[in-house]
């Protein structure tokens, strides 16, 4: 617990906006509802209504309690950020406004598989991921783009993309290409 603490100590010093900060902090306190522990599970009820109340009710960001999402997590102007509880995120991910991450519903309404998130992956604003999709790491996705289809470690996809265009970020090589 004392590594969790600090590690979200970090996430909440890195990012920028007091809502960001609100939004990421309310989240983690809700997932203490996940743990085994009965006086931590105890301890996540209260944060679950808040993190309901105030991030989807009051600042139109959607982080369930189920979905996990690694540390590092940074929002940039959180508003109208959706993502599906079944979602997986690595470490280190960044969502713009309008970011939504999901699964697709059948004609019955039963919900199909989440999207599995790699780590240090970005996402511009209101990119929509939806359905069985897996991004690997160092993915970066351009402004207003939808995701189908998987994307593998270190790609790119947007639009307008030009394909075969790379540029360095960070210490990896990136490649876009064509949604």
């Amino acid at each position: 617990m004392p590594n969790a603490i600090s590690q979200v100590r970090r996430e909440i010093k890195h990012t920028g906006s007091m809502k960001a900060k609100i939004a990421i902090l309310l989240y983690r306190l809700a997932t203490l509802y996940r743990s085994r522990n009965p006086f931590y599970k105890l301890l996540g009820i209260p944060f679950v209504i808040l993190n309901k109340l105030i991030n989807e009710c009051l600042f139109c960001v959607e982080l369930p309690w189920q979905t996990r999402i690694g540390y590092g997590l940074k929002l940039y102007h959180p508003h109208c950020i959706v993502l599906n509880r079944g979602t997986v995120i690595g470490e280190n991910c960044i969502l713009r406004q309008g970011a939504t991450i999901g699964s697709l519903t059948d004609s019955e309404g039963r919900e199909g598989a989440s999207p599995v998130i790699g780590n240090n992956v970005e996402f511009g604003a209101h990119v929509v991921v939806i359905g069985p999709v897996t991004l690997g790491d160092n993915v970066k996705i351009g402004a207003g783009t939808v995701v189908t289809k998987d994307l593998a470690h270190r790609s790119g996809s947007g639009r307008p993309a030009i394909p075969g265009v790379a540029y360095s970020s960070r210490d990896a090589r990136i490649t876009v290409r064509k949604a």
